[in-house]
C-alpha cells in the first residue's frame, strides 16, 4: 500500500443533503474504501451554501484524521487502533444497558446513536473523542436543523410526505452527551458548561380535584376503572396495564405494583422502587370488587382482543375526547400520577408513605410532582393556619374596625 496524498473530500447533494465523501484506507487492502457522511441540509431556511458545504466538508475531513500518517500506519497494521464504532459494537453485545436494559431506553440510545453521534464518530479512533471533539459535536447540534417526515394519507398532502423541520432540545442533547460517555466508559468534560440555555420551566400538566370528579364522571366501562385507579393510587399506565387479579388484595385494601407493560409486552417495572404495595381506601377497592366480578385470574385491565391496554391508545381514543367534552384543558395520562402527589401532600401524608406508594426512590423526586403552589385556596387555607392569631392569640391587636390602627 502506497502512501496517499492528502484528500479534501467531494460534496456532493443526496436527496434534501449535502453530503462529503472521502476514501478510508482497509488494514489488508490495497484499495480503499468509500465513506459519506451528511453535513447539512442543501435546501430550507438552515441550508448550506455550496461553498459553506465545502468548508464543512474539510473540517469533517480533517476531523476524521483520513489524511494523517497515524491513520496510515493503523491500515498497515503498524499500530491498531479501535474505532468509536467498534466500541459501539462491543457496548451492544456486552455492556449493561444493552444487555440489562429495558427496550424502551434501549430505542432511544439506538436512535441517537444511528442519527446523531456514529454519523459523527464512528470512523473516528477512540482516543481521539476527546473535550474538543465533543464540544464541536454540541455546538453543531445546538445549531443543526433536523427533519420529520410524515407519511401522506387521507389528511396529508397530496403531492408527497409531510416534512418538518425542527431542532434538538436542551435536555436531547445533554442525553445524548450521556450517550457517547457511557460508550466511552469513563467520565469526561463538563459539556453542559456551553450555552444551552436555561433549562425549561415543566410544562407537566395536573388535574385538580373538581376535574378528576368529572374524568370519573364522564368515563364509561372499565375506563371509569382505570381513571379512578389511577387518580387513587398514583399509578403509572404501564402498571396498571400490569396489573393481574392476583395483585389485589381487596380485603385488606392493598395492590401490589410486580410488573409493568411496555409496547404491549409485560416486563419489570421501571426501577427497584417501582415494585411496591399500595395502600388503597375502601371505595376504590369496592369499584375494583365490583369490576373484576368472579374472575379469579387474569388482567384487570384488557383490550378487545385480550391483550393488555395500550397506553397510546387510552390516551388518543379515551381521555383526550374526554378532557375535550369536559372543557379541561389537554393532559397525558401522567397528568393523574401528578394529581395523586398534589393530594398527598395537601393531606399532610408522611414522606415515607409518599414515596412507597408513588414508588420514588426519594422525596426530592416526588417534590417535582407536587402543584400544591398552583392551587389558590390551599395556600389560602395554609396562610391563614399560621396567620397573625398564631402570634399575639385570638384576643390580640384588632383591624382599623376592631379599634386596631394602622399606624399602631
Amino acid at each position: 500500500m502506497s502512501r496517499r496524498s492528502g484528500q479534501k473530500g467531494q460534496v456532493v447533494k443526496k436527496g434534501r443533503k449535502w453530503h462529503v465523501r472521502y476514501y478510508v484506507d482497509i488494514p489488508g487492502q490495497e484499495e480503499r474504501q468509500r465513506k459519506s457522511v451528511p453535513i447539512g441540509l442543501s435546501v430550507g431556511k438552515d441550508k448550506l451554501t455550496k461553498p459553506e458545504a465545502v468548508r464543512k466538508g474539510a473540517e469533517v475531513i480533517a476531523r476524521l484524521g483520513v489524511n494523517t500518517a497515524e491513520h496510515l500506519e493503523r491500515a498497515l497494521n503498524i499500530s491498531p487502533v479501535v474505532t468509536f464504532g467498534q466500541r459501539v459494537k462491543w457496548c451492544r453485545k456486552y455492556h449493561r444497558a444493552w444487555t440489562d436494559g429495558k427496550p424502551g431506553p434501549i430505542r432511544t440510545m439506538e436512535s441517537q446513536l444511528n442519527k446523531h453521534i456514529l454519523p459523527r464518530f464512528g470512523e473516528v479512533p477512540l482516543d481521539a473523542v476527546d473535550e474538543k471533539a465533543v464540544q464541536e459535536f454540541v455546538a453543531d447540534l445546538k445549531r443543526a436543523t433536523f427533519e420529520r417526515r410524515k407519511p401522506k394519507g387521507k389528511d396529508r398532502q397530496p403531492e408527497g410526505d409531510v416534512v418538518k423541520t425542527y431542532r434538538l432540545s436542551r435536555k436531547t442533547i445533554l442525553n445524548i452527551v450521556g450517550l457517547v460517555k457511557l460508550i466511552l466508559g469513563k467520565k469526561v468534560w463538563m459539556t453542559w458548561d456551553l450555552d444551552l440555555g436555561k433549562p425549561e420551566p415543566p410544562e407537566q400538566r395536573y388535574f385538580t380535584e373538581e376535574q378528576l370528579k368529572q374524568i370519573i364522571e364522564r368515563a364509561e366501562g372499565q375506563y371509569r376503572v382505570l381513571f379512578a385507579l389511577l387518580a387513587g393510587t398514583g399509578m403509572r399506565i404501564g402498571e396498571a396495564a400490569g396489573l393481574h387479579v392476583d395483585d389485589l388484595n381487596l380485603d385488606n385494601c392493598v395492590i401490589r405494583v410486580r410488573r409493568s407493560v411496555w409496547n404491549g409486552k409485560e416486563q419489570s417495572p421501571k426501577t427497584v422502587n417501582a415494585v411496591r404495595e399500595i395502600d388503597i381506601d375502601p371505595d376504590l377497592a369496592a369499584l375494583l370488587r365490583q369490576h373484576i366480578g368472579d374472575k379469579k385470574s387474569g388482567r384487570v385491565f384488557e383490550a378487545r382482543n385480550g391483550a393488555p391496554i395500550s397506553g397510546n391508545n387510552v390516551l388518543k381514543r379515551v381521555l383526550h375526547p374526554l378532557l375535550e367534552k369536559a372543557g379541561i384543558p389537554k393532559a397525558g395520562l401522567h397528568a393523574f400520577r401528578h394529581s395523586r402527589v398534589t393530594i398527598l401532600r395537601k393531606n399532610g401524608t408522611p414522606e415515607d408513605l409518599q414515596t412507597l406508594w408513588i414508588g420514588h426512590s426519594s422525596l426530592r423526586t416526588t417534590d417535582r410532582y407536587s402543584h400544591t403552589h398552583q392551587e389558590l385556596e390551599y395556600r389560602r387555607l395554609a396562610a391563614s393556619k399560621v396567620g397573625l392569631n398564631l402570634i399575639v392569640g385570638p384576643n390580640g391587636p384588632k383591624t382599623e374596625v376592631g379599634n386596631f390602627s394602622a399606624s399602631a
